[in-house]
């Protein structure tokens, strides 16, 4: 199977539909979206704020007392 990258320019009303048709045909095309590191664990870390899942220190002692009961 080859591999084909693309680069267009997403404010581009005709290459987002032509991207659109291409995912659409799954088929045919085997769309890998790459996902970096990073962006997983800052969604991560935003569903934490969100629900609530927080620590609040005073110093750094503070820290390291609370998260050794979380160890």
């Amino acid at each position: 199977m080859a591999t084909i990258t693309l680069e267009y320019n997403a404010r581009s009303r005709t290459a987002s539909r032509i991207i659109d048709v291409i995912m659409a045909m799954d088929r045919v095309f085997k769309v890998k979206t790459p996902v970096s590191p990073n962006s997983i664990l800052t969604r991560k870390a935003i569903e934490d704020v969100e629900k609530g899942n927080l620590i609040t220190c005073e110093s750094f002692e503070d820290y390291l007392k609370q998260t050794a009961e979380y160890a």
